[in-house]
């Protein structure tokens, strides 16, 4: 019976404390959006290829420990996204809107011109619906 009450606590302790537990977010004022974060070099090069959606006000965050020129691009994609481009004080330093899927090499490249640290992929349109601009300095939440 003891074993059973034990286990019973301790279930309820990790609910409590998964509770209290926030989901990472990049936000800008009052509007937020959570995110999948990746840093490992593998999810880096993968990011959101193959998968056929993102739900709204979701998004992927890439943290790279060089802060550098990071170049994306589209391929196997099967939706478009805005790609925005961090420096390492969280302020937009490049957007690029609505780019299209790729599915057939050769994918264009998007490369911006100012040095970033990370990368947030959004749905398309997501930027210009909530007037997010180069400058706008965002919050990292739980990252």
């Amino acid at each position: 019976m003891k074993f059973l009450s034990f286990f019973a606590y301790f279930f309820l302790f990790i609910s409590i404390c998964q509770a209290g537990t926030v989901a990472p977010q990049v936000c800008h004022l009052d509007n937020c959006v959570t995110v999948e974060v990746v840093s490992k070099q593998d999810d880096l090069e993968r990011g959101l290829m193959f998968r056929t959606s993102m739900d709204q006000n979701k998004g992927m965050l890439f943290v790279f420990t060089d802060e550098g020129n990071h170049e994306f691009w589209m391929k196997n994609m099967h939706f478009n996204l805005d790609i925005l481009w961090l420096n390492r004080e969280s302020h937009i330093v490049f957007i690029g809107q609505d780019i299209p899927a790729c599915v057939s090499a050769p994918c264009p490249v998007y490369t911006p011109d100012q040095s970033s640290v990370y990368v947030l992929e959004l749905n398309s349109g997501y930027t210009s619906s909530h007037h997010w601009k180069v400058g706008d300095n965002l919050d990292l939440k739980g990252i």
